[in-house]
């Protein structure tokens, strides 16, 4: 596929004015089942070569997430409004974001996400094949 082939060649969205609906995900630890947290306005799911690439934001309330393990590929997003504290269960480490912070996980990071106020995020989920040399 190139990038002729695709649907657009630019998109412009604005995170007040996106379809959100309820951000569904494999529950963490590959049983099968699925588990929910916030909401999610999707506004690209793949590259130009079909590889999946989701631009994305996401809301939630104040609330504390189900385990997260980063199952879709590595994520990377901004902070737009609140704060959260983020539990990294293999490390035991947590992290604080605020609004205008970036953070980066690679796929497979086990999570707890503690939301402290309104909270809204621009999130890029990248699981394209490793660069050849």
């Amino acid at each position: 596929m190139t990038s002729a082939d695709t649907a657009f060649s630019h998109i412009i969205a604005n995170s007040d004015e996106v379809e959100y609906v309820p951000f569904s995900y494999p529950e963490a630890g590959g049983t099968g089942g699925t588990s929910e947290f916030g909401e999610i306005a999707i506004v690209r799911e793949q590259s130009y070569n079909g590889n999946l690439l989701v631009a994305a934001f996401w809301k939630v309330q104040p609330a504390t997430s189900p385990l997260y393990d980063i199952p879709l590929g590595d994520e990377s997003g901004f902070v737009i409004e609140g704060s959260a504290t983020i539990e990294l269960i293999d490390s035991g480490e947590t992290l604080e974001l605020k609004a205008g912070d970036l953070y980066s996980f690679t796929k497979g990071t086990l999570s707890r996400w503690t939301i402290h106020e309104p909270f809204k995020k621009f999130v890029v989920v990248n699981d394209g094949p490793a660069p050849s040399n």
